[in-house]
């Protein structure tokens, strides 16, 4: 197993439990030079993040080709009235393998499936997942390591959007309940697989790159025109000043900034880590900084009107000037 986390900007979060992607990844290493694939079923969270509770695989009377997968119609069906029945879960979407094609995103032939039933079926989005063989050294216990991709689409875009993953520790307890019952045409398992590979986030934070676009709540502060060059202003003022400077955003849609003292400014350390949360009603109210373990501090005089970064600077100086103050 391997967790990447990948300078890429991921618009959205797919959770899914640890054991679901070895499943993924066996079925996938079963069938190394043709498509495989199946579904996924879960919910959807109040942010639009997909919840994978149970991943479905090939059924028997499947079709494998080199560039096309086909799922036994009867085996999804089953599958369906079980888990909708039995666990209120909801068909999400589906997954493939690219085997060794070397595509790791959806194909032209995959989104106009995908657009279709959108279209056809009214969903009000649809997950699809892509895995990827790569060969490895035989030494390392597999002969290859699979990667698997997450794309959301909508009927509102005509673009889909990549993903990254948050990964939920051993076994979905949907799985767990049907391997107590008759379900074994359901369960039609594989030999797990643990060498996977997922690029990798958590639910707390939300990485972002200035230039690219966010989805934001009508009320939330950089909504606006001018919350937006306030927002560009502290992120292009303090990644020019100091080092590995990066935006987060929490699931409340609170933005923080993270980055390390510059030493070529000849006072501080390199090791001196820094946080800059801005709060919900900013700028009326202060930004908290905190340095390495100290608590968190509001500016003093705080003035929401007037050059925001500079004040953000100018309380920084003033740790380093041991005038740190409330």
């Amino acid at each position: 197993m391997e967790i990447t986390r990948r300078g890429q900007v991921n618009q959205f979060k797919t959770l899914i439990y640890e054991q679901e992607l070895e499943h993924i990844a066996g079925w996938v290493q079963e069938d190394p030079n043709l498509e495989t694939g199946g579904d996924l079923f879960g919910f959807w969270t109040h942010s639009g993040f997909p919840v994978v509770q149970f991943v479905l695989g090939p059924g028997k009377t499947s079709r494998h080709n080199q560039t096309s997968f086909y799922q036994d119609r009867e085996h999804l069906i089953k599958a369906g009235e079980i888990l909708r029945q039995k666990h209120g879960l909801q068909h999400i979407g589906e997954w493939h393998s690219h085997h060794q094609m070397g595509l790791a995103q959806p194909s032209g032939g995959d989104e106009k499936t995908v657009f279709n039933a959108l279209k056809q079926y009214k969903f009000p989005k649809f997950l699809l997942c892509i895995a990827n063989l790569r060969s490895e050294r035989e030494s390392s216990g597999s002969k290859y390591k699979v990667n698997v991709g997450c794309f959301l689409f909508t009927p509102s875009s005509t673009e889909y959007q990549t993903g990254s993953w948050v990964v939920l520790p051993d076994q979905s307890p949907i799985r767990q309940g049907l391997s107590r019952g008759d379900n074994q045409s359901l369960l039609r398992n594989c030999r797990r697989d643990k060498n996977w590979e997922v690029d990798i986030t958590t639910l707390e934070e939300q990485r972002l790159i200035s230039t690219e676009p966010i989805e934001i709540s009508k009320d939330i502060w950089y909504s606006t025109t001018r919350g937006k060059a306030l927002l560009k202003e502290i992120f292009d003022g303090l990644k020019n000043s100091y080092q590995n400077c990066e935006m987060f955003r929490t699931p409340l849609e609170e933005i923080y900034f993270t980055f390390e003292q510059n030493p070529n400014y000849g006072y501080g350390s390199a090791s001196d880590k820094w946080r800059v949360d801005i709060p919900n009603n900013f700028p009326q109210s202060s930004p908290k900084i905190k340095v390495n373990e100290r608590s968190s501090s509001k500016i003093k005089d705080w003035n929401g009107a007037s050059q925001v970064f500079r004040q953000i600077e100018a309380c920084i100086q003033r740790y380093y000037n041991g005038e740190w103050s409330k």
